[in-house]
């Protein structure tokens, strides 16, 4: 049952992280670059999009988002473990 919850609970902290650096990755690129336009010189079309996503996800910081992820849900569920094994 442990493994189950941080499994679950890596997952939801991976997502919430990941999330966490899009949108600070999309501020700083509309601070930076002002608001979004149309530009033609822009890869457009689901192949853009997907390429993307893999870039984001083999990015190394957000391979460290899950791992930090993960460690932070193996360190709560031995709280709340102990906690309430020694009550």
């Amino acid at each position: 049952m442990r493994a189950a919850k941080v499994i679950g609970l890596g997952i939801f902290f991976s997502f919430v992280g990941f999330v966490t650096l899009l949108v600070i990755s999309i501020m700083r690129g509309t601070v930076m670059r002002g608001p979004v336009g149309f530009e033609s010189s822009h890869a457009t079309g689901l192949s853009a999009v997907v390429g993307g996503i893999i870039e984001a996800l083999l990015n190394p910081i957000s391979l460290l988002v899950i791992v930090v992820a993960f460690v932070a849900a193996t360190w709560v569920t031995r709280k709340t473990s102990e906690r309430t094994s020694t009550s």
